[in-house]
């Protein structure tokens, strides 16, 4: 029964393939859409896990632009005056502060590319180093840095910035966010760094009065936002702050990620709804076309139940090609061009395990392959239940 339901399928290709055309597009879109979202969630629980400062106090106007460097990588050079730095750790509620300094290098001859360069003190640090691997040895030495998983350098390899060679000495694990694609290294490499860049150097004659951030973790029993406000109404207006709420990014992010997910459902619903409509009409008109054929079959012994088995399985083909077409489609646009996809949603991105890609491929193919054998049910039990062969005699 399958060859010929397949000889059947041959037979009127050209119909068949544009129904098999809409089962890949549901397909497509239901895989596609779930792949994403399982990689969004995990990005998002990295970002949850990874963001360990409960406040970034940074310049005013800069809390996209870190906020940004975080999410994205797009890397920027913003500095205040780094006596906040002692403002905010003598601040009631405040158990940790550190500082950070972020720097854009260019893509010119002076960089190997454009990357976001974040130091960070490593005696008061405690954000930066959950991010690093394991592997990077507890104090980065003079022109030593660890890099972003993404970014084209291997351990022992070397980074050109700003006329300084840095080593590579560990690279970072996979977070995806923005820090997959910056590099890391200490507060006073980076001061030297800035001595080397004209521009900055006449700005900042004294580099090492400067930041760019402050990390801060409040004591336990307390909220961070009732910390930063209190940060904000006393210092805000002398150095002219602004702050990022870490928690706040995440749930941001998560709210993002749930509308997103739930277009791509009512869409893959809609897909479906028109898939299986218009395969039930297919199957509805084509009884009319066929009944020539279902009476030769009678007449050569056929029962109806077996003429309703053959509509089945010429269905059931039919949903199986179009699925993992779809799959395979929907595999080709994504995973090739998976950076361009999540930069332009402007969310994290880690990579889904083969066993969160191998379910939704389930459920797509699944689901894709009982549209056409459901749209069809009408059609079976019209055939099954009528006797085709009168139709026969009176058109031969």
């Amino acid at each position: 029964m399958a060859g010929l339901a397949l000889a059947n399928i041959r037979a009127r290709g050209a119909r068949n393939l544009g129904l098999a055309a809409l089962v890949a597009i549901f397909s497509a879109l239901l895989f596609g859409g779930s792949v994403i979202d399982a990689r969004l969630s995990q990005g998002l629980e990295s970002l949850s896990a990874r963001l360990g400062a409960d406040v970034l106090i940074v310049p005013y106007g800069y809390e996209r632009t870190a906020k940004a460097a975080l999410l994205r990588g797009e890397p920027s050079t913003y500095h205040m005056p780094a006596e906040v730095l002692g403002r905010v750790r003598s601040f009631p509620g405040v158990a940790q502060a550190s500082p950070q300094f972020f720097l854009a290098s260019l893509a010119t001859a002076c960089c190997s590319e454009r990357v976001q360069i974040i130091a960070y003190d490593q005696q008061s640090d405690f954000l930066v180093r959950p991010w690093i691997s394991a592997k990077a040895p507890p104090t980065l030495g003079e022109g030593q840095i660890v890099a972003g998983s993404k970014l084209n350098v291997e351990v022992g390899g070397e980074l050109f910035f700003f006329g300084v060679v840095h080593e590579v000495v560990a690279k970072m694990e996979p977070t995806g966010m923005g820090l997959d694609t910056s590099v890391f290294l200490p507060l006073e490499s980076v001061y030297r760094l800035v001595g080397n860049i004209p521009a900055l150097k006449e700005e900042l004659p004294d580099p090492s009065g400067y930041i760019s951030a402050v990390a801060v973790k409040v004591e336990p029993g307390l909220r961070p936002k009732d910390v930063a406000n209190g940060i904000m109404r006393e210092h805000a207006i002398e150095f002219n702050l602004d702050l990022v709420l870490p928690d706040a990014i995440v749930t941001e992010t998560a709210r993002e990620l749930a509308g997103w997910a739930s277009t791509v459902r009512r869409l893959a619903l809609a897909m479906w709804l028109v898939a299986f409509l218009a395969l039930a009409l297919v199957f509805s008109v084509a009884i009319g076309e066929r009944r020539r054929e279902f009476g030769i079959y009678r007449l050569i012994g056929a029962t109806r139940s077996w003429l309703g088995r053959l509509i089945l399985a010429e269905a059931l083909f039919l949903s199986l090609a179009g699925g993992l077409a779809g799959i395979l489609l929907a595999s080709l646009a994504i995973f090739p061009f998976d950076a361009l996809i999540f930069n332009s949603l402007g969310l994290p991105n880690l990579p889904a395990g083969p066993g969160a890609v191998a379910r939704a491929a389930a459920v797509a193919l699944a689901l894709a392959m009982v549209i056409a054998p459901l749209a069809c049910l009408r059609t079976v039990l019209s055939v099954t239940r009528s006797e085709v062969q009168p139709s026969l005699r009176m058109e031969a």
